[in-house]
């Protein structure tokens, strides 16, 4: 059921269709309020381009982000070997947490230089991966797709390379569609900002709830959505759970 997101979903299309002024959607609110459940009709929607999905609430490096979207680009076709021979060229660079540590000046410039080998690793490893996501696209409306789901509940090192890194190097490419939800999202800086659209999700209203019941058609439940919706204070997740209880008619 997604008489919802209804509108949501069609800015979505129009984004990967080249329909929009914009190659980036933002959906921001709260928690239960039906972001990632969008980003995953967004995927099914569209399965016919490349999707790429990463869960950066269990992503701890910029690597894993960078290593789940080459593994899921691969599964569909695009050819990776470039990305996987930069990486194995550069090896696996330790990565250092400067949090409570306390070390002598010779450590410190170690853990320094590591930590900038470890950027120049990202860098190069995040430009790869980019031109050859970029480079399967054939045509308007046919390029990959790029879905990053729960920004605010990853580690603020990760949140700041998304930020300032990643999210500028996917949209510096044309051909390639993003979208990232969270409780709060990224602020770019010009000129990545004018071509992101930020959609705050609101929480549903009595009329979308009556939308839910008559779908589901629990008979009982006829002339309450007003209640319903003050109850479980208008959030899709509560309303989802609450009319699951409900075999549906026919």
């Amino acid at each position: 059921m997604h008489v919802d997101r209804a509108q949501q979903l069609a800015d979505a299309a129009r984004v990967i269709s080249d329909g929009a002024s914009h190659r980036a959607l933002f959906f921001e609110g709260d928690a239960g309020i039906g972001k990632t459940a969008l980003l995953i009709e967004v995927h099914q929607r569209h399965g016919d381009s490349t999707v790429c999905y990463v869960d950066l609430a269990t992503t701890w490096a910029a690597l894993d982000v960078l290593n789940h979207i080459c593994w899921q680009a691969s599964d569909q076709g695009i050819r990776m070997d470039s990305f996987r021979a930069l990486k194995q060229r550069y090896g696996e660079v330790p990565t250092v947490n400067f949090h409570g540590m306390s070390m002598d000046r010779s450590h410190l410039d170690l853990a320094l230089s590591v930590n900038a080998d470890r950027e120049t690793q990202n860098s190069a490893l995040s430009d790869e991966l980019v031109a050859r996501l970029a480079e399967s696209a054939t045509g308007p409306g046919s390029g990959p797709i790029v879905l990053l789901d729960g920004f605010d509940r990853c580690e603020p090192p990760l949140q700041s390379w998304i930020s300032t890194s990643f999210l500028p190097n996917l949209l510096t490419s044309r051909r390639i569609t993003v979208f990232l939800a969270g409780r709060s999202v990224p602020s770019l800086s010009h000129p990545y900002a004018g071509v992101v659209r930020n959609l705050i999700l609101p929480p549903f209203d009595a009329a979308t709830v009556q939308e839910w019941i008559d779908l589901v058609g629990v008979e009982e439940l006829k002339g309450s959505a007003e209640e319903l919706c003050s109850k479980l204070d208008g959030l899709p997740s509560a309303i989802s759970e609450f009319l699951a209880q409900f075999p549906r008619e026919g």
